[in-house]
């Protein structure tokens, strides 16, 4: 116990550190969480801004004043500087600043006052409502091959604190090489989270044992229903464990002290990962003990003893549900990042329960290789050691890394 809390200690302390380095982030929320500059797609207006921009604030009060719908975009958050290279492809002439505007294929940068920038924009929008084709949506402006001249007012423009480098997102690592997390996609995200969940030793045991009992009773079709039976409601009751996860965040909604939580929690679970890759057997589940190890097999081997099958599958239904509770504490780290993650992205509620069951496929991608290997060799075996080990300190390091962003730079968790 002692060394793990000197693994939890340790592990805090770049979190400490980089919380005195970059008080702002560690305090602050995601950009525009919360803030006055929020997201609209689908406005005529997209406006790219800074929260401590006087000219930003000048213009936003006079949208406010105009009734306008207005697309407000964080020039320092990833996808803004994506969005603002694209709008650059367009305009040569355009270079990093705040305000910047597009609205019906005219790219103004800068607000210099009411009376002056503010009429322009009032101008080209009344003039393309009044049109009967309607103002040009940015994503179609986008999407030509339209070059637009910069009408730009340089006293009403703010530059410092604009150039947010995507290259500070570019890591290279010696076994992989290069990596661009502003690239990674939730698709990957939901495989390679829902691949490393999966090799967790609380619930890997009890698959392996009831395999063992299943084949010593040279009966086939018991090993492939109960089997077959066991995985089916250990990946529906996880799906459903993260399902509710989600909806608790998207209820609460974009919370910071939640996501600071989440971010410290991701933290210690990495730590407690690297703790246990280095332990003695990490094939080893720790939370439960020999006892209980005991009264589950007898609960199996009951199980097995009876005749009917609706009761037989109905036990095992049972046991899957209560091994997987079990395991919830083991792995509670993963899901709760992956379930933070998808609620503070802008997707659909169909896409988001699409990538929890690509997570689930992925988590049980470790329990079907063991079935299918006791399937077709009549053996039932688990993974070695060292390769779970593997496992804990890759998962771990991920886990950590993905902590340490919810925490301070959340925003490169925000997928295109």
């Amino acid at each position: 116990m002692k060394r793990l809390s000197l693994a939890f200690g340790i592990a805090l302390i770049p979190v400490v550190v980089l919380a005195f380095l970059y008080p702002n982030r560690f305090l602050d929320g995601r950009g525009n969480i919360g803030g006055k500059y929020q997201p609209n797609p689908g406005a005529d207006i997209v406006a790219f801004v800074q929260e401590d921009c006087p000219h930003c604030a000048e213009f936003h009060a006079f949208a406010q004043e105009q009734g306008w719908k207005v697309d407000y975009r964080e020039i320092t958050q990833v996808k803004s500087q994506y969005m603002f290279k694209d709008v650059q492809k367009h305009v040569p002439a355009l270079n990093q600043g705040v305000p910047t505007f597009v609205v019906n294929g005219h790219v103004l940068q800068g607000y210099k006052a009411d009376a002056t920038t503010g009429q322009k924009l009032k101008e080209i929008v009344d003039a393309c409502r009044e049109d009967a084709a309607g103002c040009l949506p940015y994503e179609d402006f986008i999407a030509s091959d339209a070059v637009a001249e910069l009408e730009s007012a340089a006293e009403g423009t703010c530059t410092e604190g604009c150039d947010s480098p995507l290259e500070k997102y570019v890591f290279d690592l010696w076994f992989i090489g290069e990596v661009d997390l502003t690239l990674l996609s939730l698709p990957v995200l939901s495989i390679l989270l829902g691949f490393l969940d999966g090799f967790n030793p609380c619930a890997m045991w009890v698959l392996i044992t009831l395999l063992t009992l299943l084949i010593s009773t040279s009966d086939m079709r018991k090993v492939w229903v109960i089997g077959g039976t066991f995985l089916f409601v250990s990946g529906a009751i996880y799906y459903l464990f993260i399902a509710a996860w989600l909806n608790v965040f998207l209820l609460i909604g974009l919370n910071l002290i939640v996501q600071k939580i989440i971010g410290l929690v991701a933290v210690c679970g990495g730590a407690f990962y690297l703790y246990e890759a280095f332990g003695k057997n990490p094939n080893e589940c720790k939370v439960t003990n020999m006892k209980q190890r005991q009264r589950t097999v007898v609960k199996m081997k009951h199980i097995l003893e009876v005749s009917a099958w609706p009761a037989m599958i109905l036990g095992v239904a049972i046991l899957a549900v209560s091994v997987n509770s079990i395991e919830l504490v083991c792995t509670a780290g993963l899901p709760a990042i992956f379930t933070q993650i998808l609620a503070f992205n802008e997707v659909s509620h169909i896409a988001r329960y699409g990538y929890m069951a690509l997570y689930i496929l992925l988590y049980m991608v470790d329990d079907i290789i063991i079935f299918a290997i006791a399937v077709y060799t009549l053996q039932a075996t688990g993974l070695t050691a060292k390769y779970r080990r593997f496992t804990l300190i890759f998962g771990g390091c991920l886990m950590y890394g993905l902590g340490l962003l919810l925490v301070f730079a959340p925003e490169v968790l925000t997928f295109q």
